[in-house]
């Protein structure tokens, strides 16, 4: 608890309060978020989970093809390695958290469920014990870092209430005790990372639509020689934990800056009749394309929508599929700029 109970020690600069201040203005769009993507939010949902699943797996450098991985994230899987286990767990944690992140509470027994949950075919994760001597007793008594877990919480609360710090600075600290506090015998640092999470979902609810663990990848090795920074004085009461709440501060905008971007697009698109608009790519994509082509220029259409769109298409002769199965591509067999009299146009020309 080095780290949550000098609270006082941190200075935040100029520069980080200009993010700050920008951050909490872009939080301040939530209901306006909520309102334009409710149609679609199962869609968003989806597709978050899909990402986070993924960029996790990489993150945790688990065992697995990156095909393997995929149709982990997609649909349901038997899993038949400790590692696809695990990714398995994870994805029932992510998925019980997402169905509402503003009602997780920060408890013990939310802890101890969800090492029991990552647990579950894999290596046994439990509270580590450790041996202290009582006043008055001759022997030494067995102690379970429980207890210690439930006075960091008590510490990370009464910060929250007292409305005196920061948030992602009291999140990040959190975090950094989590991690020196040796709470649990294994994976330390992927229950506190999943703790970290389930913080920010609950207060920014931009994690719907982005996915946290996408960016949360790319910042890996910076992330971890933060942890380094962090835990070298965290003894002494003095852990510099300033990088990583930066390094948050710095994720967060960018999730923001996401989803304002697809806002934009959601609201261009949802003026157009979506199959049109996606025959309109295909005609200006390659001759021959695949269904990942369509995806990457629509992110906010549905698969099934993809699916009546090209079965339209090929019952009107202006594609075919090549091959079968998930793999499979497709042709378009009449040309775009004769169909939709797309020609280019010179000015200059007698």
């Amino acid at each position: 608890m080095k780290a949550l109970a000098n609270m006082e020690r941190i200075q935040i600069s100029n520069e980080v309060m200009l993010l700050l201040l920008s951050l909490y203005e872009s939080k301040g769009k939530s209901f306006y978020y909520d309102d334009l993507f409710s149609r679609d939010l199962s869609m968003f949902e989806k597709k978050t989970m899909e990402n986070n699943l993924i960029a996790l797996a990489h993150y945790l450098d688990l065992k697995m093809t990156d095909a393997r991985i995929k149709l982990f994230a997609k649909k349901p899987m038997s899993a038949r390695t400790k590692d696809e286990y695990l990714l398995s767990n994870l994805k029932t944690a992510l998925n019980q958290l997402h169905k509402r992140p503003e009602s997780f509470e920060l408890l013990v027994n939310e802890v101890g469920n969800l090492i029991k949950l990552l647990s579950k075919n894999t290596d046994l994760i439990q509270f580590a014990t450790y041996e202290k001597q009582e006043e008055g007793m001759l022997k030494l008594k067995k102690h379970s870092r429980k207890d210690d877990l439930e006075q960091l919480i008590l510490l990370f609360e009464r910060n929250l209430k007292s409305s005196k710090h920061e948030l992602t600075q009291l999140i990040s600290n959190f975090y950094v005790d989590f991690l020196n506090m040796n709470l649990l015998t294994k994976q330390n640092e992927l229950v506190a990372l999943i703790l970290l999470y389930a913080l920010l979902a609950k207060n920014f609810s931009v994690f719907k639509y982005v996915s946290f663990f996408k960016y949360f990848l790319k910042e890996k090795e910076g992330w971890h020689s933060g942890i380094v920074t962090a835990n070298y004085y965290w003894s002494s009461g003095f852990a510099q934990t300033d990088m990583l709440s930066r390094m948050l501060v710095n994720l967060l905008l960018k999730a923001y800056d996401e989803i304002d971007n697809k806002a934009h697009e959601y609201i261009f698109e949802k003026d157009l009749n979506k199959s049109n608009n996606i025959e309109n790519s295909i005609m200006k994509l390659d001759e021959i394309f695949t269904k990942e082509d369509l995806r990457k220029r629509h992110p906010n259409v549905s698969d099934a929508t993809i699916d009546r769109t090209l079965k339209r298409l090929k019952l009107e002769d202006k594609i075919r599929p090549l091959g079968k199965g998930r793999s499979s591509k497709w042709q378009r067999i009449i040309s775009g700029n004769k169909k939709y009299g797309i020609e280019q146009l010179s000015l200059f020309n007698d």
